[in-house]
């Protein structure tokens, strides 16, 4: 089905992300079901966690007229310490009554059908005898809700001697996210069309860890002296620090060592995305997804049955746009590959490479350095740049002379002038801007384009750049619309004519 996916066009295979709005089922029908075993399934990031943690804020606001109980662990944490005996699960590692220890304990067995205990992140329940025990013996009639991933679940319901009620996470949907994002974004208009209206980032928000993130992004507080903007691969690096940070359980400071010490299998999880990429392919099949490697925060899994009792287990990332920047960070780090695939990202046959480009820039970006340079050197990096963005140049506008020499030579309407100016967006360089500028005469013919807010907010970017020269802007029959008007308008002082 992934593979499908992939070969789909780029819009389609976008939108296939974002799963239907169906018929939902709330937290609170879940705490309130007759169910007494529940699986909550879901991606990494989806959203299980927030889920529970939902259920564990509803029990928190009852008006508790009976008494009833609800336990909430974090498999990590009970992994760790082992509990012996369900004395030593509920009250060592979670909360030991102050007086009549024994007393609360044998009102919990005996009322079993007043208890709620919630496994956050449970992998393998036979590693803890003492879970095992409870969900089969110790507590028959207590509710346990267990999150896992959906490669996971099928083991709990074909081993375990009890019925487990499956409850799919399968994060936002259309309309979850324009809801999200109207909510969170609405004191920044600008910002929340662009997202709205840019595919990559309205359909990876999908998953809610991703959405929390770009809006994280968006709304940092910059000096007015630094202005620094928010490119969309700032967003990404962005999101590879936190997910580093949320899988390993370091705090914020940690973070650049985290990277460090993860440095090889993150650049080899690059190489298979980068592989992955040029083949058009979206399973990983030559990764495992195991729960205790760093590849996990980012990936999910799944299962493909190829017999009655046997199953391949394929990796993919969660979103297609998340494999495309790994792999251009793999370019990032192996720098004598980039003239190689600028050269064929050209071609029909490689052309969805070219969405590479934007972030390979993106992570070129000075202001970016920061963010990654514990996965690639600094210096590296900076030497790369020193001749990249000329050489993306001459790829995607090649001179007049060499229009006229090379046979089959790209003509001007085949020029993406649009992609060039995403390129210098996320590259954030005065230089660079004009140098394609001087290339074009320092006129930006768009005419009969269809311009996005993003790509509104590109262009006015770039005419903002040229200082001393104004610029020659040709809008002649495009569609934009009313938020992309306005941000064009802010960069009207450094325009001669508006075409």
């Amino acid at each position: 089905m992934k593979n499908k996916r992939c070969k789909k066009a780029r819009p389609k295979k976008l939108k296939s992300f974002i799963p239907m709005a169906k018929q939902e089922t709330s937290p609170a029908e879940v705490l309130k079901t007759h169910e007494k075993k529940i699986l909550l399934v879901g991606k990494p990031g989806i959203g299980k966690t927030t889920v529970a943690h939902q259920m564990l804020n509803l029990w928190a606001e009852k008006d508790h007229r009976e008494l009833d109980y609800m336990f909430y662990f974090e498999v990590r944490d009970i992994s760790h310490r082992k509990p012996m005996s369900l004395e030593d699960l509920l009250f060592n590692m979670y909360s030991e009554p102050k007086e009549s220890k024994e007393e609360v304990l044998q009102d919990i067995k005996k009322n079993s059908e007043n208890v709620v205990i919630i496994f956050d992140g449970i992998t393998d329940l036979s590693s803890l005898s003492v879970v095992k025990n409870l969900v089969e013996n110790l507590l028959p009639d207590a509710k346990i809700v267990t999150t896992c991933r959906p490669d996971q679940s099928e083991d709990f319901l074909t081993d375990w001697p009890v019925d487990w009620f499956r409850v799919e996470v399968k994060g936002f949907s259309d309309e979850s996210i324009r809801a999200y994002l109207t909510q969170m974004l609405s004191a920044e208009p600008d910002s929340l069309s662009s997202v709205l209206n840019n595919l990559e980032l309205f359909s990876l928000c999908h998953v809610p860890m991703y959405a929390l993130m770009v809006v994280a992004c968006i709304y940092f507080p910059t000096s007015e002296a630094s202005k620094q903007t928010c490119t969309i691969t700032g967003m990404y690096s962005n999101i590879l620090r936190h997910c580093i940070q949320k899988h390993s359980g370091k705090r914020l400071k940690d973070i650049n060592n985290c990277l460090k010490e993860n440095r090889e299998k993150i650049l080899s999880l690059a190489e298979i995305a980068f592989d992955a990429t040029n083949e058009k392919n979206m399973n990983l099949t030559t990764l495992s997804c195991e729960e205790s490697s760093i590849h996990f925060a980012f990936l999910g899994a799944f299962m493909v049955k190829v017999a009655p009792t046997a199953s391949d287990t394929y990796s993919a990332f969660l979103h297609y746009t998340m494999q495309e920047f790994f792999a251009a960070l793999w370019l990032l780090q192996n720098p004598d590959k980039i003239r190689e695939v600028l050269e064929k990202c050209k071609t029909e046959e490689w052309k969805h490479t070219k969405h590479l480009i934007p972030f390979l820039c993106g992570l070129l970006n000075e202001r970016n350095i920061r963010l990654v340079n514990s996965l690639v050197p600094a210096q590296q990096i900076k030497k790369t740049s020193d001749w990249f963005f000329k050489e993306v140049v001459n790829t995607f506008l090649p001179s007049q002379t060499n229009q006229d020499d090379a046979e089959g030579g790209a003509p001007e309407s085949e020029i993406d002038l649009l992609f060039l100016c995403q390129c210098l967006y996320e590259y954030q360089s005065t230089e660079a801007c004009l140098l394609l500028l001087d290339k074009l005469d320092y006129h930006l013919d768009l005419s009969r384009e269809h311009l996005d807010p993003h790509q509104c907010c590109t262009v006015s970017y770039v005419t903002s750049q040229s200082a001393e020269r104004k610029v020659g802007l040709d809008l002649n029959g495009c569609t934009v619309s009313d938020q992309g008007v306005r941000l064009i308008l802010g960069s009207l002082k450094n325009v001669r004519h508006l075409g």
